[in-house]
């Protein structure tokens, strides 16, 4: 298994009052929309995360609130041609600090949210590979090089662009959620609004 193409790691980074909660929801279902599925299992989406690590701090060596991690890696099969053989992967790491639960009124309503800083990074690749079939093949793997760079060339730069609009999809979305400027057109979200109560 090896990387033949990746997206450059961006970030999305965000300071103000926002729902943990929903942004988490929101952004695990619109994966799984995307047919993301989770690091071992292809049939659902259980395992997606692999790290969550929560610490709790007290205000005065720090301004005080939780610190979260969480890891979640995920997997896209191709469809058609070559699908046993290129994978699309995506890493999303998101590292939340200073999180604390504040009251807020929001249209008219009043309801808990969160107040803190959070910062998502994103990193997605195509392997080639997946299943190890090659480089265990005593022939196979010396024909692998020249298999990659002279019959799956386009195929490779065409997944490439596939894999550089979903990676920028995702992106977006949170962007939308968390309303922030975004470069890349996003349709209406089907999902609550920030704090979910719009209207």
């Amino acid at each position: 298994m090896g990387v033949i193409a990746e997206v450059p790691q961006f970030r999305v980074k965000y300071n103000d009052v926002f729902s943990l909660r929903n942004l988490y929801i929101m952004l695990h279902e619109f994966l799984l929309e995307e047919n993301w599925k989770g690091a071992e299992n292809d049939q659902g989406h259980e395992d997606i995360e692999t790290l969550y690590s929560e610490n709790v701090y007290q205000k005065g060596i720090h301004r005080g609130g939780k610190e979260l991690w969480f890891w979640w890696r995920a997997h896209k099969f191709f469809e058609g041609k070559h699908s046993g053989y290129l994978i699309n992967k995506l890493d999303i790491d998101a590292h939340v600090v200073y999180l604390q639960t504040v009251e807020i009124v929001h249209q008219g309503k009043k309801m808990n949210a969160h107040k803190g800083e959070i910062e998502l990074f994103f990193r997605a690749r195509i392997e080639s590979d997946y299943n190890n079939q090659w480089d265990k093949h005593w022939l196979l793997k010396y024909m692998k090089p020249i298999y990659e760079k002279r019959i799956l060339h386009t195929e490779i730069e065409k997944r490439e662009k596939e894999l550089w609009r979903d990676a920028y999809r995702i992106q977006a979305k949170v962007k939308q959620y968390l309303q922030l400027k975004s470069f890349v057109p996003v349709p209406e979200p089907f999902f609550a609004r920030q704090f979910g109560f719009e209207e």
